[in-house]
Parts: C-alpha cells; structure tokens; sequence
C-alpha cells in the first residue's frame, strides 16, 4: 500500500505541484475545480444525455404539477405524481451508477495526493518544531536523547526524561523543541532509548512535507512524531477531526459538491 501511495504522489506530482506554490486556499479551490471538471465531462462522455435531458425536464414539469396540486389539496393527483417522479429517478439511476464507477477511481487517486500534500502546511527555515517520541508505560522514567545534528538549533535539552503521555495514560512521552536553519529535501532526525534508535525524517523549506508521524517495529522506540501545523481553510477552526475528516478534505468536498452543478448548467450537461 506505500508503495502504491508512492506511486501515485511521484505521478501526479508533475501535473498538479505547481498547486503547492499557491496559497494554499487557492490550491484547494483549483484542486476543487478540477476535480468537479473531470466529473462533468465524465458525466458529458459516459452518460445518455438525451435521456438525461428528458428526465431532468420530465421532473421539472411535474414539480410544477405537483405545486399546483398541493395549493387546491389534491392527495390523489400528489400521489400520482410522485409515482411518476420515482420511476424517472429509476431511469436516471443506471446512469448515475455509470458515472460513479467511472470516476469512482481517478477521484479516489486524487484524493490521496491532496492527503499527502493539502493535509498540513510544510515546515519552514527558522521554525520551530515539537519533536515527539512515544514509549511503552515501562519506560517512563528513562533517558531518551535526540542526536545534534547540521541544520537543527536546540530549543530544549537534546536530553529528555520519559514522562507519562497524558493522552494515553498507559504510555510514555518524550518532546523537544528544535529551530531549523537550512532547507533541506530529508532532515534526518536520530532518536536514541537505551539500545534502541530510530530516524525520523523531515522536509524543510520545500513546497511538500514528509508524514507527520512515523511507526517503528522496535520494543520500546515504537512512534515517532513533528508536530506540523495543519491546514484549515480560511483558517476557520473546522473540528471536522471529530468525525474523521481532515479540514483540508471537508473545504474540498464542499467545494467540489458546489462546483459540480455550477459547471453543469454553464456547460448544459444533465
């Protein structure tokens, strides 16, 4: 599964990395756009449109007949109608299942290069980061250290004692502060506990950003973690993480889902 996320960030990395130059507002609208443009003529290409057109002027009609109904309180005409009005939308219904399995694929790879570039902001030269590192319950106590290294000034002792997480009382913590002062493709981050070290790589100055959060196959080093600020839109502070959707993701599908019937009435697509 990394391996086909790779794949699909180096792909589409040439077409779309010019987004990270913009701001990144802007960069979820066009990003929002495309995705809403490569839907419509998805919809313009795979679909019946003539029958669409019908359908869509079918229910038109029957909305209004159905308006009219409801003001001299006709239920049996009313009931008529939305008889009519479901087996139009079973017409439509194979047509729209055409286009989700369509799109259901470039849509979904789309997607996974917005969380790996959209989802948070890259690190600058000259800011400071929060370095974390996370242990079993037994370790807390202990000496953990992060190694000096060309390119990171300490805030904080490289030297930490293990402290109970207070996120998950059933383990151990360890955070330093570090100031960057060069840019760099992959900081390499040395963290050591007894006799365990792990690497935990950075980007640095760059227009993308390396995860925020690494897994370790050690005994007692087993997370590493930079805490990278994350992108929220119009910095509104979206709680969208509540419900497992990230704020980059919630500004695009809302805007995606505004898009798509804009462009199909400027484009006359049904």
């Amino acid at each position: 599964m990394e391996q086909l996320n790779q794949t699909i960030l180096h792909g589409l990395d040439l077409p779309l990395g010019w987004l990270l130059l913009l701001p990144r507002d802007v960069s979820v609208f066009v990003f929002s756009l495309l995705t809403a443009l490569l839907m419509t003529a998805v919809r313009r290409w795979f679909t019946d449109q003539h029958l669409l057109h019908r359908c869509a002027n079918d229910l038109r009609q029957l909305r209004q007949l159905d308006r009219r109904a409801k003001q001299i309180a006709d239920k049996p005409q009313r009931q008529r109608l939305r008889r009519t009005v479901a087996m139009i939308k079973q017409m439509q219904l194979p047509e729209d299942m055409k286009l989700l399995a369509v799109v259901i694929v470039p849509v979904a790879v789309l997607a996974i290069w917005g969380a790996e570039r959209l989802d948070y902001r890259p690190p600058r030269v000259g800011e400071e980061l929060i370095v974390r590192a996370y242990f079993p319950i037994s370790s807390v106590g202990g000496v953990t250290h992060l190694i000096p290294v060309n390119g990171v000034e300490f805030v904080s002792s490289p030297i930490r004692i293990i402290q109970s997480d207070q996120q998950s009382p059933k383990a151990g913590m360890a955070e330093w502060s570090v100031r960057t002062t060069s840019a760099t493709d992959e900081l390499r981050l040395t963290i050591r506990h007894r006799n365990e070290s792990v690497v935990h790589r950075v980007a640095v100055g760059r227009t993308t950003y390396l995860p925020p959060q690494m897994l370790h196959a050690n005994e007692r080093l087993t997370a590493t973690e930079v805490l990278l600020k994350r992108y929220r839109p119009l910095n509104l502070n979206l709680t969208t993480e509540s419900f497992g959707l990230p704020p980059w993701m919630f500004g695009y599908l809302v805007l995606t889902l505004l898009l798509v019937p804009s462009l199909k009435r400027m484009l006359r697509i049904a």
